[in-house]
């Protein structure tokens, strides 16, 4: 009886676990989750680095062929 009641906690919890995740993840692909741009100045709204953070351009990208 004891073995069984173990069990059925053990997937309760694993269960509760994946829903979180799932939930969490879907809570993040909401403009509920506005997040601060890190790459613009909160105050001109200007960008703060003067280079792209990609390596390459997409000139260079697709003259690579990708």
């Amino acid at each position: 009886m004891l073995h069984g009641t173990v069990g059925i906690i053990m997937v309760a919890v694993f269960v509760v676990a994946v829903l979180g995740v799932v939930f969490y993840a879907v809570f993040e692909l909401t403009p509920f989750a506005s997040h601060s741009d890190r790459y613009r100045d909160p105050v001109t709204h200007r960008r703060r680095f003067a280079d792209s953070p990609h390596l390459e351009t997409r000139d260079e990208f697709e003259q690579r062929g990708g």
